[in-house]
């Protein structure tokens, strides 16, 4: 019943190659394209298992029971070589999930056939024991789909090893890796088909273990051990699959030819959805022609609430019709930092010019201000007006309420200001209760009524906390004083106007308070009381 011969040497020595290799390369299995190699591995052992069992028994019932079995690895090895192929190549190719799941069909179906093949005969039609120089053998008679399923798995094979054989060549330019992957199944294939010819002078031994000896070999030591798994088109794969960049491939025409899974997340789409698809369609901002040339630098287009900067390359420079290489790269956070940077950098600027009570600008601003006018009035020729008031004994106020309650004043009036000057006029604190109002293109008339609206607006605001103490001795009261100086391009004192200014401003001051008075600026002019 049982037997040992030379003929079961052959599938032992393929399973003990496959074990050794399998056990060296498992700690690979984060390499793209390894696991299908385990599981190519793993087939051949079954394979060359079942027949060396084979080889050991006598009974045809239980040799026909472990051809059954064998076919498990027998059509695991086409779909794990194609498997191979394809993850190992999945950036020059990808294959729907469907396609992969179409491809095991036949296996499926051929299994099926085999544990049912005493009602059809369709994988064998008969099947007998043979006895030569004291080993006993197992002959079959192959039937109809047994021909169907070679021609299918050979037409895998070849197909798996076309895609590997080019995809080596084109991206390590290596000739011993491409050599391996073409002799591997190679070997393979011409143990098999010798094994069911005519001119087969053992019937009974199957020499497709022969060939898996020889082609774990070769696959180990020429494509495995050489490194080509952890080589160029692994890392590129590896590296651009895995970018936050989005990366997008598109021929002359913008149609897209390949991208990666974050430029699918920046499009907000698939990769069924973009299939015959221009890039216009995700990039409506940017042309064509400017998103696609060669030199074209710094473009920007925003998705959402994400602003991305757009590089482009070509594959081949000296192609004019070559695929181009997009390439976006977030700059969302970038570009927030530049804008909070701009914001801070204006608000400090603002607070280097503002008054910290009132929200004027300060003395600083008002006089880079009134420098920048006065030049515009000696090279253009025009008017300007400076109003430079303060309040009347404020001290008083401070005395009586509180500086609390001067600080309200204050603030009230720097409201008033603002509120009777125009767009183009600056209003400043450029001391404690002193104001200044510059006004371009004004002449004296001009500025004198704005000057008594301001006067008159001051007189008139209404503070509870002075209207409290109005029962005191000396009600504190809120009023102002104004001095304003006009100078035209004519003036011969341009630069001091707004000492002119303080100066019509005290004479203000000593006529009573309250009032408005201007200085003509024409040599030394003597201020001029206009109300009060």
């Amino acid at each position: 019943m049982f037997q040992i011969s030379i003929w079961s040497i052959p599938p032992l020595l393929a399973a003990l190659v496959c074990v050794g290799t399998y056990f060296r390369l498992r700690s690979k299995r984060r390499v793209p394209g390894m696991y299908a190699v385990l599981a190519l591995l793993a087939a051949v052992l079954f394979w060359s298992g079942t027949d060396f069992l084979g080889t050991l028994v006598t009974d045809l019932g239980l040799k026909q029971i472990i051809a059954k079995f064998s076919y498990f690895g027998v059509v695991m090895v086409p779909v794990t070589w194609f498997a191979f192929a394809v993850s190992y190549t999945r950036r020059q190719m990808r294959l729907p999930p469907m396609l992969l799941n179409l491809i095991c069909i036949i296996p499926l179906i051929t299994l099926l056939l085999v544990m049912t093949n005493e009602w059809h005969g369709l994988i064998w039609s008969s099947s007998a024991l043979i006895s030569a120089n004291g080993y006993v053998g197992m002959t079959s008679e192959p039937g109809t789909w047994f021909y169907g399923y070679a021609i299918y798995a050979y037409l895998l094979i070849i197909i798996g090893t076309t895609i590997l054989a080019w995809s080596i060549s084109q991206t390590t330019g290596e000739l011993k890796p491409a050599l391996a992957v073409i002799l591997t199944p190679l070997v393979v294939c011409i143990a098999n088909i010798f094994s069911f010819s005519p001119i087969n002078p053992s019937p009974w031994f199957d020499t497709t273990t022969l060939g898996f000896a020889a082609a774990a070999m070769i696959l180990d030591g020429g494509l495995l051990r050489y490194g080509v798994l952890d080589s160029i088109p692994v890392v590129r794969d590896r590296v651009v699959e895995q970018l936050s960049d989005g990366v997008v491939v598109v021929n002359s025409n913008g149609m897209i030819v390949d991208i990666n899974p974050s430029a699918l997340d920046i499009f907000a789409t698939n990769r069924g959805r973009i299939s015959n698809k221009s890039i216009t369609r995700f990039v409506k901002t940017v042309p064509l022609d400017t998103l696609l040339a060669r030199r074209e630098r710094n473009l920007e287009v925003t998705k959402g609430e994400y602003a991305y900067e757009i590089s482009s390359s070509s594959l081949d420079e000296t192609n004019p019709d070559a695929d181009v290489v997009l390439v976006f790269r977030d700059v969302t956070a970038r570009r927030k930092a530049e804008h909070d940077l701009r914001q801070a950098k204006e608000e400090l600027v603002r607070l280097a010019h503002t008054d910290y009570l009132t929200g004027l600008h300060n003395r600083r601003f008002f006089m880079q201000r009134l420098q920048e006018e006065c030049e515009r009035v000696r090279r253009h020729g025009s008017n300007l007006s400076v109003l430079l008031f303060d309040l009347d004994h404020f001290k008083l106020v401070n005395d009586t309420c509180g500086h609390d309650v001067g600080d309200r004043v204050l603030k009230l009036v720097a409201q008033v200001s603002t509120h009777i000057k125009r767009i183009t006029d600056v209003a400043a604190r450029i001391g404690g209760e002193e104001f200044a109002l510059l006004l371009p293109e004004t002449d004296q008339r001009g500025a004198v009524q704005l000057a008594q609206r301001l006067r008159e607006a001051v007189a008139e605001l209404q503070i509870q906390e002075l209207d409290d103490a109005a029962s005191g001795d000396n009600p504190p009261t809120v009023t102002t004083s104004v001095g304003v100086a006009t100078v035209g391009p004519r003036s011969l004192d341009l630069d001091n106007v707004l000492k002119h200014a303080d100066e019509a401003l005290y004479k203000a001051k000593r006529s009573g308070r309250n009032a408005v008075c201007c200085a003509e600026i024409s040599g030394r002019p003597q201020p001029r009381k206009v109300s009060g």
